[in-house]
Parts: C-alpha cells; structure tokens; sequence
C-alpha cells in the first residue's frame, strides 16, 4: 500500500472516530464475510459502521485525534464499529450478533473519548436504549402532574357534592 493511501485511510478513520459518539473493538476471525456482511447491515440499521482498518493506521489516527490508547486493544484480526447515534442501541446489536457467532468479540473501546474495556462494552448493552430512557423519563416527568389533577378532580367532585346536598336541603 502507497503512503498516499494509508495517508488517507488515517485521515478518513480520524474523522469517523470524531464523528462517532462510541467506537468499538472487535475481534472477529473465523468468521464467514456472508455473515460479517450480515454483521454490517444489522450495524447500518443502528447508525454503526463497521470497517476494517490495520491497528498501526488506527494508531496513528487516534493519535490524531488525541485520544489515549491501550496497545492491548490494538492487537490481532480487528474490526472497528463507528457508533455515530446511540452507543447502547450499537453495543445491543454487537451483542445480539455475538450470541450468533461466538467469534465476534467485543475486546473494547472509546466512548465519548475516554477508554473502556470489554466489560464495560458489554454492560452498555444490558442498559436500556436511547428510546426507552426518554420514555421513562416522560413517564416521570408527567406522574406528579397527573397525580396533581387527579386530586384537583377529587376536591372538585366533592365540591359538586356539596353542592347538591346545600340544593337538596334547601328544597
């Protein structure tokens, strides 16, 4: 490979790594490409991308982009998954296709620039998606107002209560 390409390769890998809110290491040999293709559209799908880049090019553009690395990380057959939206929802399907192909390896990665390891790339994927924090955080947001008018409701049908007992006692 020419210095100009492997020039660009980095230089394209930095900018995923910056448009990225997650970036994943996986180890993935053994693997047939039908199902790595099958692993990328299921990515797709969660606004990932998965690509191959040699570790040293990786290297050098995680350097570019002042992002601490383990070497560790960087060792062996590895893919790496751009997650651009929603880490969990990302590590869900990467965890998903884990249990169909036992190669795919989550060994680690970067997320919002700091370094995590392969457990906690795994727990990202036990916790809820983006949609369902949202829904719960509605749900709490709008218990104490319906609480508040279910009481209100209640002062006001005893009120009407009242009411009619005043307008029946008068007749």
């Amino acid at each position: 490979m020419e210095k100009s390409d492997k020039t660009k390769i980095v230089e394209e890998t930095r900018e995923k790594i910056e448009k990225s809110q997650a970036v994943f290491v996986v180890g993935y040999s053994g693997i047939p490409v039908q199902n790595v293709e099958q692993i990328r559209k299921g990515l797709r799908n969660a606004q990932s991308e998965m690509k191959v880049v040699k570790n040293t090019l990786m290297r050098l553009a995680l350097s570019q982009a002042n992002i601490a690395y383990d070497d560790e990380l960087l060792k062996g057959q590895n893919a790496f998954v751009f997650s651009y939206f929603d880490p969990v929802q990302t590590a869900k399907v990467l965890s998903d296709f884990n249990k169909k192909f036992p190669q795919l390896e989550a060994k680690g990665g970067w997320l919002g620039g700091k370094c995590i390891g392969s457990q906690e790339a795994r727990r990202l994927a036990e916790l809820p998606s983006r949609e369902e924090l949202l829904a719960q955080l509605v749900g709490r947001v709008q218990a104490p107002i319906a609480g508040l008018v279910f009481v209100l409701q209640g002062v006001l049908r005893n009120l009407v209560g009242v009411l009619r007992a005043i307008e029946e006692k008068k007749r």
